[in-house]
């Protein structure tokens, strides 16, 4: 039997626990807290932090894994370096730690998009240089590993915010500065030869819709080659993009389980954590169904820590037909 090293097993990765193991694999999980709510659900679980990656390599030897066995996290961002540099020492197929850098740097990823005319309008800019803003229009400030809400800034009317003067895990050398996009705000997700798209009507409330309109294949084809390229094609990749009246720009890149699919899966009574763990662990591309089969007119409202909401917007519009008429 396999075995799969999982780094991270809070409450969101718990159902992944189950799903791994009933697709046949041991599951050998690790996490910074020993009374993680995954802990108990796994074969053997080591107390862990997903970046000590010393430690993990001891855990990785203890259990005796090597390049027939897996590495899996459902956890955001530094999580991923983790698991790739874990997983280059062992031979285990996993994304490379260089690709997961391109994904987690801004700096980086945003050179990659410039190859594909996708690249908003950016500059680098380190705290304390002399720099002036317009003071008409809007910017966002934002550090190269950051995420929010780490040093991402909204900057208006040329008031610089408090930028810290000291590297971290989230600000390791440059801020990046960005006009702000006017446009619709949209969260793409590419699985195999798919694209789901979300229509964000705000941050916390999506619409599913069928394709992006004018420009859909250039742009799906754009991204499927950025995820060629980067080596992602067995996890589900996600990218936020900003439409205007003339082009797309993307803003951003994701690696950890896309929420609004997940959310689409739930309402459909489908199993999203076992078509991901297909998907992800078996290499089996075709776990996940086609965007033609999930893309529901339904408004999804709400965020993983206060909950769902559904509004199905077909009803809604024959409601509102039956009382005019």
């Amino acid at each position: 039997m396999p075995s799969v090293l999982f780094l991270g097993c809070n409450h969101n990765q718990t159902p992944y626990i189950g799903a791994a193991r009933r697709n046949g694999f041991q599951v050998i999980a690790t996490d910074l807290n020993p009374k993680a709510p995954g802990a108990g659900q796994a074969d053997r679980f080591h107390c862990v932090g997903y970046d000590d990656v010393d430690a993990l390599l001891k855990v990785v030897r203890e259990e005796g894994m090597s390049a027939a066995d897996r590495i899996f996290t459902a956890a955001a961002h530094f999580a991923w370096e983790g698991a790739a540099q874990v997983a280059r020492a062992v031979d285990i197929p996993f994304i490379s730690p260089t690709s997961v850098d391109v994904c987690l740097d801004k700096v980086k990823f945003y050179g990659l998009l410039g190859e594909y005319d996708l690249l908003p309008p950016t500059e680098l800019y380190q705290p304390g240089s002399a720099f002036v803003l317009d003071k008409s229009k809007v910017y966002y400030l934002k550090s190269d590993y950051g995420k929010s809400p780490h040093y991402c800034f909204r900057v208006a009317g040329g008031n610089w915010p408090a930028i810290p003067a000291i590297h971290d895990r989230y600000f390791r050398k440059h801020f990046i500065l960005q006009e702000e996009i006017l446009g619709a705000h949209y969260r793409v997700d590419l699985y195999g030869n798919q694209m789901a798209v979300f229509l964000k009507i705000r941050d916390d409330v999506c619409l599913p819709i069928p394709c992006l309109g004018p420009g859909h294949s250039q742009i799906h084809a754009a991204l499927a080659d950025i995820v060629r390229r980067l080596g992602l094609g067995t996890i589900i990749t996600k990218f936020d993009l900003v439409a205007s009246v003339k082009k797309a720009f993307v803003i951003d890149i994701g690696l950890d389980p896309p929420f609004r699919l997940k959310s689409l899966y739930a309402w459909l009574g489908l199993d999203f954590a076992d078509a991901y763990v297909r998907h992800t662990l078996l290499g089996d591309l075709t776990a996940l169904r086609p965007w033609s089969e999930l893309c529901r007119p339904l408004l999804i409202g709400g965020t993983p820590a206060d909950g769902l909401g559904y509004l199905d917007v077909t009803a809604l519009a024959a409601d509102a037909k039956g009382s005019l008429n």
